[in-house]
């Protein structure tokens, strides 16, 4: 490719990228086994771009600084010399022309940044075909799931008046010597042109393209620890063919948004894991304050009797003072109530929700003017047994 520059110059610009991504690498794996601050740093040299790197770098420098107060004493004096390298490094390589001659690296790090701001997946699927438009200049972008060997098409970004009809290509069966299946054995990213003669690097010669463009198309697998799980198709709504720093361009954004999409994934999990541990502790905790302030009477059961003890049925006809104004539900849920059984419990009895069982148990404690669960099920024992007695009188 070429850049202006003379073969030696393109060498030595490589050899000092290089040697940068290299000490950058270092300083990062030194911040994480060290101190425990930052990402970790790629395992892969051939997805370590100057411009991922320089994010990498900012997120480190800045979890650093978060975590500065956490430092012991005699550490830091280590720590600060370590973020300076850190901050010297990420100088050099913000300086440094890129030996892509499509971008530079800071023009790719703040497209990473801007990707890592949106926190979440259903934000950075949003976000990833307008910021890979505007870093490869390449108008138009699909994103798409891939799934059962097939990829679908989710967000699309197309230049103003260049938007084609994709919805012929709303699912599609990945078919064998496709350039989508050569993209997703590989992981890496292929570039698609309709004449092979005319192009260099994995290039492949597919009929019908013009949909993606006239002058070819670049695909980028996007891949996690499982596999890949997505695609970006890129093109120009022109003749203009794509170049194969596009390709390495778009490889690198894929990378960095297959990392990013993974770590919001595994935070928005966790964050969910950590609401329902919470709901569960609260409900434990009102459970068993209702236990402490419960009556304490002979007569009740306790121990392994209680776990065997079970509530005579409310019958729809009793008419006993406050149980004449449940309804059929609440007579149900007060039942399983009064057998010492969970709200959990109660649910997948009647096949309803948690938060479903906790209104009717408000309205029963309501009902019968009890102040927790143990004085409605002592209500309930007197409900029934006066009820019962009334029937044999009669």
């Amino acid at each position: 490719m070429n850049n202006g520059q003379s073969p030696a110059q393109n060498s030595a610009r490589s050899r000092a990228e290089a040697e940068g991504l290299k000490t950058a690498t270092s300083l990062l794996g030194r911040l994480r086994k060290e101190f425990g601050f930052g990402p970790e740093a790629p395992t892969e040299t051939r997805k370590a771009s100057p411009g991922l790197m320089l994010a990498m770098l900012d997120e480190a420098t800045e979890a650093g600084l978060r975590g500065l107060s956490s430092i012991p004493a005699d550490k830091k004096v280590s720590f600060g010399r370590l973020l300076v390298e850190i901050r010297e490094v990420r100088l050099r390589l913000h300086a440094a022309p890129s030996s892509s001659g499509v971008v530079g690296a800071a023009d790719f790090a703040g497209a990473v940044r801007r990707l890592r701001g949106a926190e979440t997946v259903a934000g950075l699927s949003r976000s990833v075909c307008s910021e890979a438009a505007a870093m490869t200049g390449l108008g138009r972008v699909l994103l798409s799931e891939v799934h059962d060997n097939a990829w679908t098409i989710v967000e699309t970004q197309f230049e103003k008046g260049s938007a084609p009809d994709v919805t012929a290509l709303a699912s599609t069966a990945i078919a064998p010597g496709s350039p989508e299946e050569e993209a997703v054995q590989k992981r890496a990213a292929v570039l698609v042109l309709p004449n092979p003669q005319l192009s260099t690097g994995n290039s492949t010669a597919v009929p019908g393209v013009p949909l993606f463009g006239a002058g070819g198309y670049v695909l980028a697998p996007i891949a996690v620890s499982t596999g890949v799980i997505g695609l970006i198709h890129a093109c120009r709504a022109d003749e203009r063919k794509p170049s194969v720093a596009e390709r390495d361009l778009l490889d690198a954004f894929a990378g960095s948004f297959g990392t990013l999409f993974e770590r919001a994934l595994v935070s928005e999990r966790l964050s969910e894991q950590k609401r329902l541990i919470l709901e569960r502790l609260q409900e434990e905790s009102r459970e068993a304050e209702g236990l402490s302030n419960a009556e304490v009477a002979f007569g009740k059961p306790s121990g392994a009797g209680a776990a065997a003890w079970s509530p005579v049925p409310v019958p729809s006809d009793c008419r006993a003072p406050g149980l004449e104004e449940l309804t059929r539900r609440e007579r149900e849920v007060f039942q399983l109530l009064a057998a010492g059984k969970s709200n959990t419990e109660i649910a997948d009895e009647l096949v309803i929700s948690v938060f479903t069982v906790k209104s009717h148990v408000k309205k029963i404690l309501r009902k019968l003017g009890a102040m927790n669960r143990s004085e409605a099920i002592y209500r309930y024992l007197e409900m029934t047994d006066s009820d019962a007695s009334s029937r044999r009188t009669t």
